[in-house]
């Protein structure tokens, strides 16, 4: 496991992943922290952590897929800001996260099928408690054979995550 960091957010991720830059966007809109993956980006969505991210597109937007499609046993994971507050769900399985407990929803496939994903993992991430409200979220793109061992890394990084305030 390698410890890592970026936009207030630190955690810890298998090596085999590669953090890469999103593009910019506009802050009145929703738009992607962090980009954890097995495969390489699209060079017009995102750039290493040692170069300066792209600009936002025309409408302030940074890219809906930064990859046409995740290799077998890949996986995507996007931290992204929601911009607005809201309220925690109440449903879902309860899975550690930010030093206290997040709700973590199981989709298969998924949004993630649009990158041939088999399963979509998504939590909002519990800041600024003990109010139930955040606009941190997760969502974890995986493609299999080993479905179990991909969701197993998702999960290892959400315990160890602690966002800053």
């Amino acid at each position: 496991m390698v410890d890592d960091a970026a936009n207030g957010i630190a955690f810890t991720r298998p090596g085999s992943w590669t953090r890469w830059v999103p593009n910019a966007h506009d802050p009145m809109t929703d738009g992607p922290l962090i980009y954890l993956s097995t495969d390489p980006l699209l060079s017009t969505c995102a750039t290493p952590p040692s170069a300066a991210p792209n600009p936002a597109d025309p409408q302030g937007r940074a890219c809906e897929w930064p990859t046409r499609e995740l290799a077998p046993g890949g996986v995507l994971v996007t931290w992204l800001t929601t911009r607005i507050l809201a309220p925690l769900p109440s449903t879902g399985e309860s899975v550690d996260t930010n030093g206290t407990i997040g709700r973590l929803q199981i989709d298969r496939p998924g949004s993630c099928s649009a990158i041939a994903a088999a399963e979509t993992l998504y939590v909002l991430v519990p800041i600024g408690q003990p109010k139930p409200w955040s606009n941190i979220a997760v969502i974890a793109c995986l493609r299999g054979p080993d479905l179990a061992t991909s969701e197993a890394e998702v999960r290892a990084m959400l315990k160890s995550a602690k966002v800053s305030p």
